[in-house]
């Protein structure tokens, strides 16, 4: 028994011993974290369709400072090019070329031409298609106006269907006020159908407003009988009487934008008219002076004038004193029959 007792007291004693002696334990293992569920990627987008091949990229405009000197640049060539032509308009004889195509068949110009009215009985009655003459007052009444073509084709049913303007001349028997009942060449005015301003077709008016407590042309009054432009209001008068009498000024623009434009657009062209033995009306070559043009062997040897200073060129301007230093003087002259049907070559 005492055996025993020691036994377990030796026991008791290892016991307590390996308790005081502690004995290296190696740590536990720590267990992995559990791995995460990987989120679900968002599905890619679809690959676009490849582009076509980029061709070359326009040239960049230039910028707007330079647009603009360009612009200005341009605008100074044009305008100084426009002053140019507009200069040199009144000193081109635009007329020949204007009515070289009425030279048809026989027809001829000739350093002469009877003066015919347009064969036109629906507007200009008895004196449809016959010869202005200066002793008939029935046919051809002072205040009165017709229509005439020159240089004509020799036919004057041809020439009333000639819509060439530049050809087209408003005759005008003037009012008995101005003379126009004396039977002289005189009488008449042979205006150009082209307005100076923007060629439109001017008419004459021969209607007059009189104070029915006066008798006869009143000036000053409210008068038409001047030659009227139906699109802007141009108005070109007849010959006025000065202050001694003479006409003068015949065809000077007076209203609208004609009057305003500088010389020598500001008056209508004329023809020189001279009447024969017989009274029958007649125009002289444009341009050429009848004082010092001669025929000889049937050849006119013509002495050319300045057009601005005679008739002015068909269908632009002249200058209005041309009236009483040419055109009238010129009417006073009788026509000479030696000029009667010379060809103009």
């Amino acid at each position: 028994m005492a055996e025993e007792s020691k036994e377990k007291a030796s026991q008791n004693a290892a016991s307590t011993e390996e308790k005081k002696t502690p004995v290296p334990v190696a740590p536990a293992p720590v267990p992995p974290r559990p791995a995460m569920p990987a989120a679900a990627a968002p599905p890619l987008p679809p690959r676009p369709a490849p582009l076509p091949p980029r061709s070359a990229p326009p040239p960049l405009p230039p910028s707007k400072p330079a647009q603009q000197s360009s612009g200005r640049r341009t605008f100074v060539k044009l305008a100084f090019l426009a002053g140019a032509v507009l200069s040199i308009i009144p000193f081109v004889p635009w007329g020949q070329y204007l009515s070289s195509t009425i030279r048809t068949g026989s027809a001829q110009q000739t350093l002469v031409q009877k003066v015919v009215v347009d064969d036109l009985p629906s507007k200009y009655g008895a004196a449809a298609g016959q010869t202005a003459n200066i002793n008939d007052l029935v046919t051809f009444p002072p205040n009165d106006h017709w229509v005439i073509t020159y240089p004509t084709s020799g036919d004057p049913t041809v020439d009333a269907e000639n819509p060439d303007t530049f050809q087209k001349f408003e005759l005008i028997r003037l009012p008995k006020e101005l003379g126009g009942d004396s039977k002289k060449a005189s009488d008449f005015v042979a205006y150009s159908k082209v307005c100076v301003h923007l060629w439109c077709s001017p008419n004459y008016n021969p209607t007059q407003s009189i104070d029915p407590t006066e008798n006869g042309y009143q000036p000053g009054a409210s008068n038409h009988m001047q030659y009227e432009c139906p699109c802007h209001g141009s108005i070109y008068q007849l010959p006025q009487k000065d202050a001694s009498g003479n006409l003068v000024d015949g065809g000077k623009a007076i209203a609208g934008p004609a009057s305003l434009q500088a010389f020598p657009q500001n008056a209508i062209p004329l023809l020189t008219l001279q009447a024969d033995a017989n009274g029958d009306l007649w125009i002289f070559l444009p341009n050429a002076d009848p004082t010092k043009t001669t025929v000889s062997n049937g050849t006119a040897n013509i002495v050319s004038l300045d057009p601005i200073e005679a008739d002015g060129t068909i269908g632009y301007g002249r200058d209005y004193a041309s009236y009483q230093n040419f055109i009238l003087p010129a009417a006073k002259i009788p026509l000479d029959p030696k000029d009667e049907g010379v060809p103009i070559t």
